[in-house]
């Protein structure tokens, strides 16, 4: 299983480098590149996440049981570019991904989501009503998780391919 997980790894490594971008080729060591790499990784879990939502869905009822699914991918989407952008900050600051740096960069963009969907009602009114807002903040976990850990491979990735 291991194995598995590295060659998925390596084949999204090796995509990214034999693409056009230019932070695939140049290394990923100024600003511009970090928020593209980024708001690239956001676009990839999201695309994973709604493949991962919709086809099973469709597959086994059918397409209509899996229109509400495709109906919601928008609002998703806006709450993920939502997200991408409350990251920002973090990704202007942490500039590489090694030594403790990875495991900020985890934790924080893990939890960006969360915090967002469970904090408005804790704020608003004081507490959270898991059945109304507890899918939707485990959702908003899956893909920080899935984008955050994309962005710090890939960002190691990059910057140990322009200090070599």
């Amino acid at each position: 299983m291991p194995q598995t997980r590295k060659s998925v790894v390596n084949c999204i490594m090796v995509l990214c480098q034999r693409s056009t971008l230019p932070l695939a080729r140049e290394g990923c060591t100024t600003t511009a590149r970090r928020i593209a790499l980024a708001f690239f990784c956001m676009l990839l879990a999201f695309a994973i996440f709604a493949t991962l939502g919709t086809v099973p869905l469709a597959v086994r009822y059918g397409l209509r049981y899996a229109l509400p699914t495709v109906q919601l991918l928008p609002v998703y989407l806006l709450f993920s570019i939502f997200g991408w952008f409350l990251a920002l900050p973090f990704v202007i600051l942490f500039k590489n991904a090694d030594g403790w740096r990875t495991w900020a960069i985890l934790v924080i963009g893990t939890a960006i989501g969360p915090c967002l969907f469970l904090g408005w009602p804790l704020i608003a009114y004081g507490e959270i009503n898991w059945q109304g807002d507890g899918g939707a903040a485990l959702m908003s976990f899956f893909i920080g998780f899935l984008t955050t850990t994309f962005y710090v491979l890939l960002l190691r990735r990059f910057t140990r391919s322009t200090a070599a």
